[in-house]
């Protein structure tokens, strides 16, 4: 009895320590992410999507390959790499379900910029993100941004 209860919390303790590797694995992609975001590195920031992912735009309700969104973002890692802004993002989570190779995400994202003349401009929305594991590496394949939101509901959870 007392081996079939050792190998049980020997497997449990196997469990959790490969849940947190995969949370921990996705998170290096959201931190190399918030790099090039800080950065205006918008070359290796593209390389985080899946070049078939999904752009999903809940405030517009439209949807359109990710390389269409790039092309709206693209002015903003520009005036971040010359130095016209700083730019960051803060993720919190309120639900992540995942497996050895896929995830799905959902939370409140916090973008904001800060411009020469200290003027700070705040975005807090809604997503929920969609990732595969291809050749040992986390890529998005759909980024919903779901709707607009506030520092309330992002201080709630």
């Amino acid at each position: 009895m007392k081996k079939a209860i050792f190998i049980i919390f020997i497997v449990l303790i196997q469990f959790n320590y490969a849940n947190d590797n995969i949370i921990n694995e996705i998170d290096k992609a959201w931190d190399k992410m918030k790099n090039c975001i800080n950065s205006g590195d918008f070359r290796s920031f593209k390389t985080y999507y899946h070049r078939d992912a999904v752009f999903v735009n809940g405030i517009t309700k439209k949807s359109y390959p990710i390389r269409n969104a790039f092309d709206g973002w693209k002015q903003g890692f520009m005036d971040t790499k010359k130095g016209l802004i700083d730019a960051d993002l803060d993720l919190k989570f309120s639900r992540r379900i995942f497996d050895s190779s896929t995830a799905h995400e959902v939370g409140i994202f916090h973008y904001y910029t800060i411009d020469k003349d200290d003027k700070r401009t705040d975005a807090y929305v809604y997503f929920e993100s969609l990732w595969v594991k291809k050749h040992s590496r986390w890529v998005m394949m759909m980024e919903n941004q779901i709707s607009r939101t506030n520092k309330q509901e992002w201080d709630s959870i």
